[in-house]
């Protein structure tokens, strides 16, 4: 009966998504099955079966997509910008580390949740570390993050329409296969040596192993062997799916913890931290010969598929955007989420002596 009740859920997670995908609403299928899942826990008022090897089964998932996009392409794209896309990551983050500060004095919250409610672009990794670390707001950290996202698609079209480029439209986008379609036997050392990775990487203790163990694989997947692909879509919304499922009942167990004052917190902290982006940007087009369009969608803070959507609408540069993009997403998931996650462990042993 358990079994049967998931399954229930799932089918009414998949048609809430198809709903709000059909009304155009920003990642339906992630959203659509957090909807569903506190619609059940508010309503059934049961005990939902769901296994945690299912959440992670779909967080590595996603985390493949994310590793195919580092190809070599991609590279070159990135190579005669290189210093550009790493001044303008870094300025972007420290300026959301720093909002991270008037976070915890707007809700009282701990360091741990403001400093991963405060790192923009990376929805997916925060909720994973906020997952991990028993000090985070998982329900501050997910509204944070999600209500970014919100903002992003609402104002930032408005801002990049007021700046289009006078120039031709940037060059689209270079299309790769579905897996499906170029599958090889080979392809199946994938899986293989993603979950062996994850387990190295577990047995470290390095954060977030789940999501950078197949992204490493992958990286060196698409640099020796030269073989790009993308996930199809359907793996991708059945990731979404399960991690969604996963993320809801975490909410829906604190959502009576949510206040006017914290509504208030997060909007301020993320209208901060988009115009905070603009300014940077403004200081920033001084010194490099890029149009404001192409650097401000290029520093945004929002996810790399709704940027390069509103790219492609105002006619920005998509090659140089997405090379922008790609860098910081592996910037934080290598780089700052290894360095979060070690300094959040250094405050627990703090708090300890």
């Amino acid at each position: 009966m358990k079994v049967l009740r998931f399954l229930l859920l799932v089918a009414a997670a998949a048609l809430i998504s198809t709903g709000l995908s059909a009304l155009g609403m920003i990642l339906p299928w992630l959203f659509g099955s957090m909807i569903a899942t506190i619609l059940y826990i508010r309503l059934v008022r049961r005990e939902l079966f769901f296994p945690r090897w299912l959440g992670d089964l779909g967080v590595a998932i996603m985390a493949v997509e994310i590793g195919s996009t580092l190809t070599l392409d991609a590279l070159m794209d990135m190579r005669d910008d290189l210093f550009n896309i790493f001044l303008m990551t870094i300025l972007v983050l420290l300026l959301s580390l720093a909002l991270s500060r008037l976070f915890i004095y707007l809700t009282g919250s701990t360091p741990e949740t403001a400093i991963l409610a405060s790192v923009p672009g990376a929805l997916s990794q925060m909720l994973i570390m906020a997952e991990e670390e028993k000090r985070a707001d998982i329900l501050l950290v997910t509204l944070t993050q999600m209500s970014r996202i919100i903002l992003i698609v609402l104002i930032v079209p408005f801002v990049s329409g007021l700046f289009q480029p006078s120039s031709e439209i940037g060059a689209e986008p270079v299309a790769v296969d579905y897996i499906s379609t170029i599958f090889i036997p080979e392809m199946l050392i994938i899986p293989v040596a993603a979950f062996a990775m994850i387990f190295l990487l577990q047995k470290i203790n390095f954060p977030a192993s789940l999501m950078l163990g197949p992204i490493i694989v992958l990286i060196i997947w698409n640099l020796t062997t030269g073989i790009e692909f993308s996930l199809d879509l359907v793996f991708i919304n059945i990731a979404q799916i399960l991690f969604g499922i996963r993320i809801g009942l975490q909410i829906a167990s604190l959502m009576t913890q949510l206040n006017k004052r914290l509504i208030f917190s997060i909007l301020l902290q993320n209208l901060i931290l988009i115009f905070g982006t603009m300014f940077i940007v403004f200081i920033f087009q001084l010194f490099t010969v890029h149009q404001f369009n192409d650097l401000f969608l290029s520093a945004a803070p929002g996810g790399l598929g709704q940027i390069i959507v509103i790219a492609i609408e105002t006619g920005g540069n998509i090659a140089m955007i997405s090379s922008y993009h790609i860098f910081r997403i592996f910037f934080i998931i290598i780089v700052v989420v290894p360095i979060v996650g070690y300094y959040l462990k250094y405050l627990n042993r703090k708090r300890t002596q």
